[in-house]
């Protein structure tokens, strides 16, 4: 059946159950993963015929799904100069899928603003997806530099409030 139905290749990315690396080998009882950990996990056919098999090699896209944070000194303005540029990279960027993609101030986090950013890769493998990642990434962050945008990190103010003696009386 899998030789017949071939729902992967040698070379290919897949997850089957909680196996997950790279198509090293086919045989007619056997196929062999290679993990991302360098071991080799020798699977037995009869196990594919009911596992559920994500061909991750086979997508078109590669989802790039994160939170910005951008401090609270940021004016509504600047926020959503933000957010516009960071459309506009998106829809610019040679390698990013341009019909679906979401960029919007989402919400007011415990130490941030926070910034939605949702958009595909069109990559053909993950060295591909690394480098088109990094090179959107950096063009924000040089677009929150140009717009004088500061990130935001976790942080906490302490009130600490000192309750003063009470005055001496004049009465003696």
């Amino acid at each position: 059946t899998i030789l017949v139905d071939r729902p992967f290749h040698v070379g290919d990315w897949v997850k089957i159950n909680e196996v997950e690396g790279t198509i090293e080998g086919l045989g007619f009882r056997s196929t062999r993963i290679r993990t991302f950990y360098n071991s080799l996990i020798v699977v037995p056919n009869s196990i594919l015929l009911t596992a559920t098999v994500d061909n991750m090699g086979l997508r078109q896209y590669r989802r790039i799904s994160f939170k910005l944070g951008v401090t609270y000194q940021t004016s509504p303005a600047h926020l959503e100069a933000y957010c516009e540029g960071i459309r506009e990279l998106i829809r610019q960027h040679p390698h990013t899928r341009k019909d679906y993609y979401h960029v919007y101030f989402n919400d007011f986090g415990p130490s941030a603003l926070s910034i939605l950013v949702y958009c595909f890769l069109e990559v053909p493998d993950w060295g591909k997806e690394l480098e088109q990642r990094h090179a959107l990434l950096m063009d924000m962050m040089r677009l929150a530099y140009k717009l004088n945008i500061d990130f935001a990190y976790p942080t906490q103010t302490v009130h600490v409030q000192q309750e003063t003696a009470p005055l001496p009386s004049l009465a003696n």
